[in-house]
């Protein structure tokens, strides 16, 4: 089982594999260069330093907390964990849908809102990071802070945006977040694939060496990754609703229709249910 090696072991990862150095990374953070270098020697990091470092290097804020082994703001966290099922749900038929009814939906989700009241407490980093180091730091991006929680929403997620490539068992995924199933290069390209996080960056983070030959760039998976993170904002119940709304724009199937022609996402009462891939 390997432990976390630390937030300034990972952030060197990164420097090196972008051949950048200390002094570029404090000046494009605006943060002073004697404090980065001290964080790169070990001292924990302050909130204010991840918050200026994550533009700097790329990376969602809240991801970069959770790259640090550091406990999200409230502020940053999820509305609700219980919208994994729904998001599994609504990102199966989003995947079948072409670009117009894709954007009414994209649309939908920047209208919706809540007050800030209604934000509830995160819970704790649903696997510990010092005790399973990059297993749990990779599982809970992916469970946490894109609101999937259960391993069953990660695994099911997973294999919708690599098409198949990554199937995992829900209990794989929890014994990857334990330390207890390794890590692959396949495994680390599908996790980065779905947080929508370049691969060679997971790669220096993981310390495991990605395959030389990687498949080309997928645009609706990158999409869907960004929809993964634009719910994080919705309650379970709003995301129900925007999945109610693009499961109606889902057409029956013609009886007769050549299986290339058609997405099919759903079977009812023995017809299905989809849109037409063109």
């Amino acid at each position: 089982m390997a432990n976390h090696p630390g937030f300034g072991v990972l952030l060197t990862r990164l420097m090196n594999h972008r051949r950048k150095d200390v002094a570029w990374l404090a000046s494009a953070a605006g943060i002073p260069e004697t404090e980065l270098r001290a964080v790169v020697a070990g001292t924990p990091p302050l909130a204010s330093q991840l918050d200026a470092l994550a533009p700097a290097l790329g990376f969602h804020v809240a991801d970069l907390y959770v790259i640090a082994d550091v406990p999200v703001p409230v502020a940053l966290t999820p509305r609700e964990p219980a919208a994994g099922a729904a998001i599994v749900g609504l990102v199966q038929i989003m995947l079948a849908l072409p670009t117009d009814q894709r954007a009414h939906v994209h649309q939908l989700i920047d209208q919706l809102s809540l007050d800030d009241d209604e934000r509830r407490s995160p819970p704790p980093l649903v696997y510990d990071q010092h005790e399973a180091g990059s297993g749990a730091l990779l599982a809970n991006l992916l469970c946490l802070n894109r609101n999937l929680h259960s391993p069953t929403a990660a695994a099911k997620i997973l294999a919708l945006l690599t098409e198949g490539r990554v199937y995992l068992a829900a209990s794989t995924i929890s014994g990857i977040g334990r330390g207890r199933v390794a890590l692959t290069a396949d495994r680390v390209a599908g996790f980065a694939t779905t947080l929508g996080i370049p691969g060679s960056d997971l790669a220096a983070i993981t310390g495991v060496e990605l395959r030389e030959t990687s498949g080309p760039d997928d645009p609706l998976a990158a999409e869907m990754a960004r929809l993964l993170w634009n719910c994080r904002r919705l309650t379970a119940a709003q995301v129900e609703c925007v999945r109610d709304e693009a499961d109606s724009m889902l057409v029956a199937v013609p009886d007769d229709a050549p299986g290339a022609d058609w997405n099919r996402v759903r079977h009812h009462h023995g017809r299905w249910w989809g849109a037409p891939r063109h």
